[in-house]
């Protein structure tokens, strides 16, 4: 018993309109759809032939507007439109977009359909004329030999044929067989120039994996560049302008002493002083606190359980840390969740009336993952340009996520899941 396929009744597409019986194939709409598709390519060819050499710097840029034009081009063959093999840029990086597209291979590709479509547009256009020139020769002298007498053909070396108004019909079957092989050779051309253009639009799949894994090292280098640098103005405020304000509020405490031994009339002198003292108290204080948002010294010394301590012991409200499934991190990762946390607080103290929060932090083999969960009054969004909307982004970068679950009325609760990524020079270390 055979196995063999039955084909459909109708053809598809124009691979399959070819593999019919030849009534089929040229009874059917598909020598139609290949002549439009050739006389389109007729039109293309021609065309960039005589704006490429005026542009030939716009060379990719033509390349990616004839590649979206073939995509859905096929479509006039019966084949599905072919994907993009381009990655998707976002919005916020749209001013990059020809730097990115230049370093496609998918552009390049695009590049060999243009060049393709110069050379096929050509050869297009050179056989549409010849068939044209065929259908007048074979229909226009037997209508010459009706209505205008004899017509002397010669054939080849001596044969001739003469055609008059009583023979004038016999070139006329060969205007069936123009027409048979015009609609095979067109099929033929177009399912050929259409297969060429899928192959090199198509997406390689192993491309694109390649440039999102490119995309994803280069936003976590610029993350761990970023935090590189936060750790360097912390250690330089710490280091320099924090250590002024010591030598100054030194300086300051000897200035009263020496003021001390003088009587009444050094009053004024010594309330300016304290005044002076009691600024550098509350500059230091300033900075000590914008020292410790930048990136907290305690995180790159203790690591992150020991900063989520000090980060719960300055609270005004209560919590509740719990941290005895965490290990050391990655820098970046650390100081995500150590942000994400600090946030968290932030949100619970101004904004939910809450008057504790739960917090938990571990690691799991490669994933960091800290919830913080507290009992106020809920309704946090990220879309309204808090914060939070920030830490989401920060999440992304590292290749994690920051799910943040406040329906109104509360409780709120984030969770930030994140690669761990932890440091060859770093030991895991208990929460204390």
């Amino acid at each position: 018993m055979s196995t063999r396929p039955i084909p459909p009744r109708r053809a598809r597409t124009v691979t399959q309109a070819l593999v019919r019986a030849p009534w089929a194939a040229l009874g059917s709409w598909w020598p139609w759809r290949a002549l439009g598709y050739l006389m389109i390519s007729a039109l293309i060819g021609p065309l960039l032939l005589l704006v490429l050499p005026l542009t030939l710097l716009l060379l990719p840029i033509w390349a990616i507007a004839i590649g979206g034009l073939e995509r859905c081009r096929q479509r006039l063959l019966g084949f599905e439109r072919i994907p993009s093999g381009h990655v998707r840029i976002a919005p916020d990086n749209r001013h990059n977009w020809l730097n990115i597209r230049l370093t496609e291979p998918a552009t390049w590709r695009e590049v060999l359909v243009l060049i393709l479509d110069l050379l096929m547009g050509s050869l297009a256009l050179a056989l549409l004329f010849f068939e044209a020139m065929a259908l007048i020769v074979v229909i226009g002298v037997p209508v010459v030999a009706l209505f205008r007498g004899d017509v002397d053909i010669r054939l080849f070396g001596d044969a001739r044929v003469l055609l008059g108004p009583e023979n004038w019909w016999l070139p006329l079957p060969l205007a069936a067989v123009v027409l048979v092989v015009a609609g095979y050779l067109n099929l033929a051309l177009a399912t050929a120039q259409s297969l060429a253009i899928s192959w090199l639009l198509a997406p390689r799949r192993a491309e694109i994996e390649e440039r999102v894994e490119r995309l994803t090292r280069s936003r976590a280098a610029i993350v761990t560049a970023h935090e590189d640098e936060r750790r360097r103005i912390e250690r330089d405020l710490h280091d320099g302008v924090q250590q002024e304000l010591v030598v100054l509020a030194t300086r300051l405490g000897a200035l009263e002493l020496d003021l001390a031994p003088l009587g009444p009339e050094a009053d004024g002198a010594r309330r300016s002083l304290s005044a002076a003292q009691d600024q550098a108290e509350r500059a230091s204080a300033a900075l000590r606190e914008s020292v410790r948002g930048i990136h907290p010294a305690v995180l790159a010394d203790r690591g992150l359980g020991a900063a989520l301590e000090e980060l719960a012991g300055r609270s005004p409200i209560r919590v509740e840390l719990r941290c005895d499934a965490l290990g050391r991190a990655g820098r970046t990762a650390e100081a995500a969740a150590y942000f994400v946390v600090r946030e968290a607080l932030t949100n619970a103290v101004k904004h939910t009336d809450a008057t504790r929060v739960d917090v938990r932090a571990g690691t799991d083999r490669d994933v960091l993952q800290v919830v913080v969960r507290d009992d106020g009054r809920g309704g946090a969004d990220p879309a309204t340009g808090s914060g939070l909307s920030g830490l989401v982004a920060r999440a992304a970068s590292l290749d994690g996520s920051l799910r943040i679950d406040s329906p109104p009325g509360g409780p709120t609760t984030i969770t930030l899941t994140a690669p761990r990524g932890v440091e060859e020079d770093v030991d895991a270390h208990p929460a204390r």
